[in-house]
């Protein structure tokens, strides 16, 4: 088990140099903070955010049910952004959602934590672990 602080997340986000995108879509909850934070060193406001429920507490569910999908027709590059890449199945799902809705839009993917047993990769990720992570903001 791995515990993630403010200070090595700040680092990270300091020490990242992106193309800035249109809009920046969170996957709540997990993305919200990650989102957050990008959209301030970005300095932006084009923020957005979807529902991905894929666990139920500490237990995983078998389906993803994914909702509250935001209104992109007037963006074309748009980042996802979620905590971690575990199973991949939420950034599979999410994409696959948002691609059906959105045939013309680039999406690109951004996480803090990539497992190298998921079946996704995200295009930008910070660190790569086997290691069940507890971040900072999860206090409750």
């Amino acid at each position: 088990m791995k515990d993630y602080t403010f200070k090595e997340f700040k680092s990270d986000l300091q020490n990242l140099t992106i193309k800035k995108p249109d809009a920046i879509l969170a996957i709540a909850r997990g993305g919200l903070t990650f989102a957050h934070h990008l959209a301030e060193k970005l300095n932006m406001r084009e923020v957005f955010s979807i529902n991905a429920v894929s666990y139920d507490k500490d237990k995983k569910l078998d389906t993803i049910n994914i909702f509250n999908i935001p209104d992109l027709k007037n963006y074309k590059n748009i980042l996802v952004v979620d905590d971690i890449s575990d199973s991949g199945d939420t950034f599979i799902e999410v994409l696959k959602v948002l691609k059906e809705k959105y045939p013309d839009k680039d999406f690109k993917t951004i996480a803090i934590f990539y497992k190298p047993t998921s079946k996704y990769k995200p295009d930008i990720f910070f660190h790569e672990t086997n290691e069940w992570i507890n971040f900072f903001w999860e206090v409750y």
